[in-house]
């Protein structure tokens, strides 16, 4: 059996969700904390210390998206839009806007707070540098809103992975410091996407 590790705050929730809908399971071997400097034996499996991973024999695969997509297509499941069906590139883009375009500034903010003894000075660039990326990030969402227009989902008019890539950043923009940069349609996709029972069961994992 193939083995995940995971950290309730990381992207191994894509992973969880995914084999939730699919209804697959994987060893689940959750760390408790992010293992960058805390964990010598994850470590050897991924040097860059980075969740999620998945082992599967001698295989190693570290991106969540990747690993959604492995686990996906291993299960036949209609999760993967077929290369020949219609809305294949559509589904490849919204796979990748999830976490390119929408988790990015997410990232970059959660980083930037993360930063102890602040100057005054260096508190004047770290605002502006948050300023930016929440900009940044409320002009991306204006590509989600405008995308659901008459949809319940991204592509193909199913729950694929795109949906999933897109969940995992919109369950971070809850907080209201960000949900405000959503229109009303993406709230209620959002809404729609974190009431599915196997995204509740996957948050659920500890």
């Amino acid at each position: 059996m193939a083995t995940l590790y995971h950290v309730p705050t990381s992207r191994s929730l894509r992973v969880l969700w995914t084999l939730e809908e699919i209804g697959a399971t994987v060893e689940v071997k959750s760390l408790g904390v992010r293992p960058r400097l805390q964990e010598p034996e994850y470590l050897a499996i991924n040097p860059a210390g980075t969740l999620p991973a998945l082992i599967d024999g001698d295989r190693a695969i570290y991106e969540s998206l990747a690993i959604c997509e492995y686990l996906a297509a291993r299960h036949g499941s209609d999760l993967v839009v077929a290369p020949d069906e219609p809305e294949r590139p559509e589904f490849v883009q919204w796979l990748l806007y999830g976490e390119a375009t929408l988790q990015a500034p997410l990232s970059a903010i959660a980083r930037v707070r993360r930063i102890r003894n602040k100057t005054p000075e260096m508190q004047t660039g770290i605002d502006a540098v948050l300023a930016d990326a929440r900009h940044s990030l409320s002009m991306r969402a204006k590509l989600l809103e405008q995308r659901l227009e008459g949809r319940d989902f991204l592509v193909a008019g199913r729950m694929t992975l795109a949906d999933i890539s897109v969940g995992y950043p919109l369950n971070h923009m809850g907080k209201p410091d960000f949900a405000s940069l959503l229109g009303p349609r993406a709230t209620a996709y959002r809404e729609r996407l974190l009431a599915r029972p196997a995204f509740q069961r996957a948050a659920a994992v500890p």
